[in-house]
Formats: structure tokens, C-alpha cells, sequence
């Protein structure tokens, strides 16, 4: 099969329980969207637990990861070893605080321990707020990952709240230098446009079907005050947190436009910013932004008449009724008959994250490799799995604009912008000339993929075309043809019988670290693995 777009989904069932059988492809499929590289031991429970039980397993809430630490001796003489730094100053040499907080959050997302949403969300969240800018600081960035794994699945309302006074979204949209007598618009622009009501058709001069330009003035007034404490990059033991100045605060009332039933907001102070938030969360126009963008992330692009009207709006209405939780309508969504359309499944091109994670994870990644993987090498290959996607396009925690990624709003190209003749030859080396090789190493130790986990982890190892079948499973959104199916099977047999397959998987198994017998199963598997993730399919999801 050449390498080709998605196929454009049909019309839109209404958003109904899912009734038909669940099997282990619709098992897979659920998880392919939730769970980042999702294995077969996953797929197998998930089809065996039901539809209900694996979305309890999937939205219950996780766990917060450990906090990132240094991880190496040759920095930072304030931090020890294995120490976390979050909330030391900057005093010493911490060059490495960027690269422990890239690759806590890649290892992050690489964990085999649960069956969770929460990854998955969090890069929902950091698309959904898209902070980005000069102005950095490790701790702070650290502070929004914490904030976005907590409330994975929690609520929107709360959310908004903390995200408006969150030390880096003050500094991304001037929300810091915001002051009485000079009113910054930047943020009170976005968070109508972008983060609540959306920016509606043009209906006039200044008026917009959601806001108009006389809310935008209100709103910048309304969350004047705010300011970060002075903890960039200090060598001083400042907090990272934010503080209201109540001097800096425009105390007079806010006229708001006929688009807010020309409400008026009176002075609240340090919690005036929620009144406005309450009331940008009144507008339906605020819930239908959000289920839109949620279902762009989740289902797929294109969001016709009949999608809006089956699908969004009901979501929008679960929103409201659930006091702008979003587990319920995450739970409808994904408990839909919507979401097991045939054309919904393998529509989606895998972001760099969703790739990398989909063919390393499903292996167990290489938490085998504990001789090798020390604290060290742990984090530069939470590294190098950054700089992986930093060359396909998604650099850690820098979206090119407020708006987000493009392949989640930019039409008509939408998920397509993850790909192109340069970075299909990139996704190529890394899939196939790096994680593949077996001399692939981190900063000189060499490293590979489990398969013998991989080969015992299959019900019928011994019975290749089952192989076949159920790594299709694994690693392939649709069903391949036969001719494909033929090539991976040769890629196992290399012309031998199919006898001797079997004879080589019983020694491979009872012999496991033998060179002897470890040796040609291993070379099959990365040749097998070559030509699969060389497949169209391998990008979709």
C-alpha cells in the first residue's frame, strides 16, 4: 500500500451507546486513542473487561508522577543527586533542569504501569493553552505539566480558573504586566477567542457572533492586577507562584455587550477573574468550542452539519448538565456508536508522540534494559525521544502560536500537517535506521527493543500467521491486504517451513539471552517490525 491520507469518515451516527460486539479491534481501536502505543496485554484486557470497565480503568484518575530530578553529578552542586530541584533556586550551575523536565515528561508518557488517560490529556491541555514564549523558567513549565496530569480529567471551569493566574500564561499573554492605568487585551482576547466562546462569525463592526470588541476592553480591566512573583531564574528562594496587586486592580464596573446579556461586572478583586470566567462559561457557545476541540483531538477533523448536530451539541449539553466536568462527556464520546465507525478508525495521523510512543511502548519500551538503564541513561532517553519529535515538528513545550499545533485547527490540511516528503523521510530513519537497529544505543550504550517479552506476551507464539495477526492488532488501526499480510509473513519464515519457525520460537523460549537461539528470532522480529512500521497504515491511528 503507498503511504496516503486519511479516508474522510461519512456521515455522523447519533451519539448513542455503542451497541455491537466488542471485540479486540474495537478494543484496540478505544485505546489507540487513549493510551499512548497501547499493548496487546491492554487490548486483550480491555476487550475481555468490556466497554464500561476499561473507561472506569481509562478516566479514573491517575496517580501525579514524581516530580523530575537531577539526574546527573556534574550539575548543580545545591541539588543532590536524584534530588528534585522544583523548588530550588537557581543558584549553581542547573543547565540540565531543561533536559531533566523534557525527559521526565517523555519517560512520563513511555509508562507501561497503567492504563490511563492522563498523558494522552495532558498534550490536550498544553494544545489547548499553547503557552509558549522567551520567558522561561523550568519550575514554572514543571508547575503547568503538574497542573495539566491533576486535572487530566477534572474540570473545565477549575481549570480556566487556574490556568488565568498560572505564572507562565501570565507571562505568555502579558497577563503580568496588565495594569489600571494601561489594560492589556492579549489575554482577555484569547480566552473569549480561543480558550472559551470562540471567535464566532463577523456580525458587524467590532461584533462578533460569541464577543464583541467592547467585552474584549472589559475583560482586559477585569483581570488587571495580576503579577508574578520575581522568581525567574532567581538564585534566591523565591516561590513560583503568582499574587494579586490590589493597587494595580481597576476597581470600576465592566459593561459588557447584548453577546453577555449586558451584564455588568462589579469589582471582586483577587476573585473578580472568576466572575468573568462564570460568565464566559454562561454562553453554550463556550461548551460547543470546547466539545469541538475535544472531538478534533479524540475522533476527527471534520466536523460537518450533521456531526454538530448528533454529536457536538450533545456533548455541549453533558458539559453543562456536569458542572463543566469533562469525565462524562469524555465517557460519552468515547462510549459511543459514533466513535466505533468504521471510517473513524485509522482516520487520524499520528502525531510525533503518539509515533514514537506506538512503537516503542507496546514492547514495554526498555525498562528491560536495567543494567544499561541507570537514573542517567533513563533520562537522555526521555531525551532522546524529545529530540525525535522536536525533528518531526512537535518541539517540547513551544506550539507555534497561542492557537495550538495546526493539525488540530488549521483546515483544510489539519492532521496532515504532521506529515510531509521531509519529515516521512525523517519519521522513516527514526522508525527503521534508529529505534529499529539493533546498534541503536543512548550516548554509547547499546540498547534494544524487548522481543522476547514481545514473543511471550503472544497467545500462539509457535503459529506464525497468528504472529501476524495479532501484531496487525497491535500496531495497525485498519486491516492490511493480503499481499501485505504474505510480506510479514515471509519476513518470519525467510523461505523456510513453517516447521522451522516453530522449532526456532520453542529453543527462542526456552533459551532466552542465548545468543544461539536468541539470534535469528531477534533478526526476524526487527526485519518483521521493519517492514511493518514501513507501512502507510503504521501512521494512522
Amino acid at each position: 500500500m503507498s503511504k496516503q491520507s486519511t479516508q474522510q469518515p461519512t456521515a455522523a451516527s447519533p451519539i448513542s451507546p455503542y451497541t455491537g460486539a466488542w471485540d479486540l479491534e474495537k478494543a484496540a481501536h478505544l485505546l489507540r486513542r487513549t493510551v499512548l502505543g497501547p499493548s496487546l496485554k491492554e487490548i486483550k484486557t480491555a476487550q475481555q473487561a468490556g466497554l464500561s470497565a476499561t473507561l472506569d480503568l481509562l478516566l479514573k484518575s491517575a496517580p501525579i508522577p514524581d516530580p523530575p530530578v537531577k539526574y546527573r553529578n556534574d550539575y548543580d552542586e545545591y541539588v543532590q543527586l536524584g534530588q528534585t530541584w522544583i523548588n530550588a533556586s537557581y543558584k549553581g550551575s542547573n543547565q540540565y533542569r531543561g533536559m531533566s523536565l523534557k525527559g521526565w515528561y517523555y519517560n512520563n508518557m513511555m509508562r507501561v504501569d497503567q492504563t490511563n488517560i492522563q498523558e494522552r490529556m495532558c498534550f490536550f491541555w498544553l494544545n489547548y493553552f499553547a503557552i509558549s514564549g522567551p520567558l522561561t523558567d523550568h519550575r514554572a513549565m514543571y508547575k503547568e505539566l503538574r497542573l495539566y496530569q491533576e486535572l487530566a480529567v477534572g474540570n473545565f471551569r477549575t481549570m480556566l480558573q487556574r490556568i488565568a493566574v498560572e505564572p507562565r500564561m501570565l507571562f505568555c499573554l502579558d497577563g503580568h504586566t496588565n495594569h489600571k492605568k494601561n489594560p492589556n487585551e492579549n489575554f482577555a482576547r484569547e480566552v473569549m477567542e480561543l480558550f472559551t466562546v470562540g471567535k464566532g462569525e463577523l456580525a458587524g463592526e467590532g461584533d462578533y457572533t460569541t464577543f464583541t470588541e467592547q467585552d474584549v476592553a472589559a475583560l482586559a480591566r477585569a483581570f488587571t492586577g495580576w503579577r508574578n512573583k520575581d522568581f525567574l531564574y532567581s538564585d534566591y528562594d523565591i516561590p513560583v507562584e503568582s499574587y494579586f496587586d490590589s493597587a494595580a486592580h481597576d476597581t470600576g464596573d465592566k459593561q459588557l455587550s447584548h453577546r453577555f446579556g449586558n451584564k455588568v461586572i462589579r469589582n471582586g478583586g483577587a476573585n473578580e477573574y472568576k466572575q468573568v470566567i462564570d460568565i464566559l462559561l454562561s454562553s453554550k457557545a463556550a461548551a460547543l468550542n470546547f466539545c469541538k476541540r475535544l472531538y478534533r483531538y479524540f475522533v476527527y477533523y471534520d466536523i460537518d452539519d450533521d456531526v454538530l448536530a448528533h454529536v457536538i451539541y450533545p456533548l455541549a449539553d453533558t458539559l453543562i448538565a456536569n458542572n463543566f466536568e469533562v469525565k462524562p462527556v469524555l465517557r460519552q464520546l468515547l462510549s459511543s456508536q459514533h466513535f466505533y465507525g468504521q471510517s473513524i478508525r485509522g482516520a487520524v495521523i499520528k502525531n510525533p508522540h503518539d509515533f514514537i510512543c506506538s512503537m516503542v511502548r507496546p514492547f514495554g519500551e526498555f525498562w528491560h534494559e536495567t543494567k544499561t538503564l541507570n537514573l542517567q541513561r533513563r533520562y537522555e532517553l526521555g531525551n532522546q525521544y524529545a529530540n525525535y519529535c522536536t525533528e518531526l515538528q512537535l518541539e517540547f513545550l513551544e506550539p507555534p502560536s497561542i492557537s495550538g499545533w495546526k493539525a488540530y485547527y488549521d483546515a483544510p490540511q489539519y492532521y496532515r500537517h504532521w506529515l510531509s516528503p521531509a519529515l516521512m523521510q525523517s519519521r522513516d530513519r527514526i522508525a527503521l535506521d534508529n529505534i529499529l537497529d539493533e546498534d541503536y544505543h543512548i550516548k554509547g550504550d547499546r540498547i534494544d527493543l524487548d522481543y522476547y517479552s514481545y514473543v511471550r506476551s503472544l497467545s500462539d507464539p509457535h503459529n506464525v500467521d497468528k504472529v501476524v495477526e495479532e501484531t496487525v492488532l497491535v500496531f495497525l488501526p485498519r486491516p492490511i491486504t493480503s499481499a501485505q499480510t504474505s510480506k510479514l509473513r515471509n519476513m518470519l519464515l525467510r523461505g523456510a517451513a513453517v516447521s522451522d519457525w516453530n522449532w526456532l520460537v520453542t529453543k527462542y523460549i526456552q533459551n532466552p539471552g542465548v545468543d544461539t537461539y536468541s539470534r535469528p528470532v531477534d533478526d526476524r522480529l526487527r526485519d518483521f517490525f521493519k517492514v511493518m512500521f514501513g507501512f502507510a497504515e503504521f501512521q494512522l491511528q
